[in-house]
């Protein structure tokens, strides 16, 4: 029985606890102070983070403004620079296809002149023109070759 008594004891001690919080819970919802303190203090916060995020806005507004401007100004130079590059790029195109007449027009001459050469000598006649940037000079050595070696033959 003692048990038992102890555990009403008890009981009955959680019981008034949890009374004792409702009725405080009761008579804040009642009064309405703890709505207008806690709407008072959120205003306070909020005034305080406005003013952080205010500053912030500002140096983020001033950035973009300026970046802004310098992007402007780069699109401005597009056309010019495409331009530039354009010019630059047909003169070296007609630079390329001069040079690349020369070259043509000096293996025509080198063929001539072995082509003559060969005439004289058949066995110079068969020798092929190497096309690289050195193909003039080995075709004038190998013409000079075979008609050394035709002479020495016919000696």
């Amino acid at each position: 029985m003692e048990k038992a008594g102890k555990k009403m004891s008890e009981m009955n001690r959680w019981v008034r606890k949890v009374k004792d919080a409702q009725e405080q819970i009761k008579s804040l919802v009642g009064q309405g102070n703890w709505m207008d303190e806690a709407r008072k203090y959120a205003e306070r916060q909020s005034k305080e983070v406005k003013k952080l995020i205010h500053g912030d806005m500002d140096k983020l507004r001033t950035f973009v403004v300026r970046e802004r401007r310098e992007l402007e100004k780069l699109q401005k130079q597009i056309p010019a620079e495409l331009n530039r590059w354009k010019k630059y790029l047909g003169s070296q195109r007609k630079e390329l296809e001069n040079v690349l007449t020369n070259v043509t027009g000096q293996k025509k001459k080198v063929r001539a002149k072995s082509a003559s050469k060969s005439k004289a000598s058949g066995k110079a006649a068969n020798a092929t023109v190497k096309t690289t940037s050195n193909g003039a000079k080995n075709t004038a050595k190998r013409a000079k070759k075979a008609a050394s070696a035709e002479s020495k033959s016919e000696a």
